[in-house]
């Protein structure tokens, strides 16, 4: 398994595994909750573009999980892991640090050759966007809190909130950069704004990946929320053992 989010602090795992091949593929899962320390398990952090190690490879030998470790019934891992995928989304969505406060610090100090920054046309447009957006993701993670308080649980709704802060995080990334010009390159902790954004800017994908891809997002936005007709899946209904691959 590769992608793993702090496998290498981490005492526990979750593991989704298919008990059942002789079903559809979202039927037949089983979810286990893993001791990192099992005999087999071996991980290995992964060098990311800015040189830290937040995701891992996670090896698995001969693991073998005993039933009392099962989360929900056999056969039920899936409506497991949308629960789970639900929290995730949202609490990315409502942690996830767009940048837009140190932007607009930034173009406040900033001098363009035209001006202050802060006064540039094009600047302001962009800074009005960004705004709009950060106002948003804070007051709908407040709703979904306030649904949580009352006993509802993360619906595809929370999808929104992760798919609109990681697209801002990088969108402001770049165009900080853009703005620094080859100052932008430099990232000598004693500079400490350029350093900032381009340590923002190489870390922002992986906030488009984790919890689901923006692709996966925008589907479960217009299916399950704007009730879209869904993609076409040839394969919805055929045992899992039944579907087509490469190998056989």
């Amino acid at each position: 398994k590769i992608w793993t989010s702090g496998a290498h602090y981490s005492d526990y795992g979750l593991l989704i595994t298919r008990t059942d091949p002789n079903v559809p593929k979202h039927q037949g899962l089983t979810m286990f909750f893993l001791d990192m320390k099992s005999p087999g398990v071996e991980v290995k952090p992964i060098k990311q573009a800015n040189g830290d190690s937040e995701f891992n490879e996670v090896y698995f030998t001969d693991v073998r999980i005993p039933d009392n470790q099962r989360l929900g019934g056999v056969g039920e891992g899936w409506n497991v892991s949308l629960t789970t995928l639900m929290n995730e989304r949202m609490s990315i969505g409502a942690r996830v640090a767009t940048g837009f406060p140190e932007m607009f610090e930034y173009c406040n100090q900033l001098m363009l050759e035209d001006g202050p920054a802060i006064e540039n046309r094009a600047v302001r447009s962009k800074l009005a966007t960004w705004a709009t957006r950060t106002s948003g993701l804070k007051y709908s993670s407040y709703r979904t809190i306030s649904a949580l308080s009352k006993g509802g649980r993360p619906g595809p709704e929370n999808s929104i909130g992760k798919l609109v802060a990681g697209s801002t995080l990088q969108d402001i990334a770049a165009y900080a950069l853009e703005l620094q010009g080859a100052a932008g390159a430099i990232s000598d902790p004693s500079v400490q704004t350029e350093g900032d954004f381009q340590a923002m800017l190489l870390r922002s994908p992986s906030s488009r990946i984790a919890g689901g891809t923006d692709e996966i997002l925008r589907n479960i936005i217009a299916e399950r929320v704007l009730g879209l007709p869904g993609d076409i899946r040839v394969d919805k209904n055929v045992p899992f053992n039944k579907i087509a691959t490469k190998g056989r």
